[in-house]
């Protein structure tokens, strides 16, 4: 996302039909945070809500070209088995997946040994992409 972006962050159950709005309002791109692609565990972290309301909100915003960064915090024991999974959203979806540092880097590249740094200026992201991913890993600098 570009120093020229207006980008929110918002919560992924408020994106769900809401994406034309924000396009039409000037936004260019969301941060949604999400932990979990388990449905099961999302609904237990969520307080009964739906993991498919924020996958529809995202997949809407990627429909109206809204840049999506999804900010992950992997924590060992409850989500650690799904860090190849956030990766392969970037394989098919435009979207940024960034983990927030909540465990060793080291461990989660350990599980990505393809990923290849992107050059340039990314402010407190240091970018990745998986070769012939859509879209970029990222990992927030220390």
């Amino acid at each position: 996302m570009s120093e020229k972006s207006k980008v929110i962050k918002i919560d992924g159950q408020e994106l769900a039909g809401k994406a034309a709005e924000l396009r039409e309002a000037g936004i260019t791109g969301v941060i949604v945070r999400l932990d979990t692609l388990n449905h099961t565990r999302y609904h237990d972290i969520s307080e009964g809500k739906s993991l498919q309301t924020v996958i529809d909100g995202i997949n809407g915003a990627i429909d109206q070209q809204l840049a999506v960064r999804l900010d992950v915090a992997i924590t060992e024991g409850f989500n650690d088995d799904e860090v190849l999974d956030f990766l392969q959203l970037t394989l098919q979806h435009r979207c940024d997946i960034v983990f927030l540092p909540t465990i060793d880097y080291g461990i989660l590249k350990e599980k990505m040994p393809a990923l290849r740094k992107i050059d340039g200026a990314s402010g407190e992201v240091e970018m990745y992409k998986y070769p012939m991913a859509v879209g970029r890993v990222g990992f927030i600098k220390d």
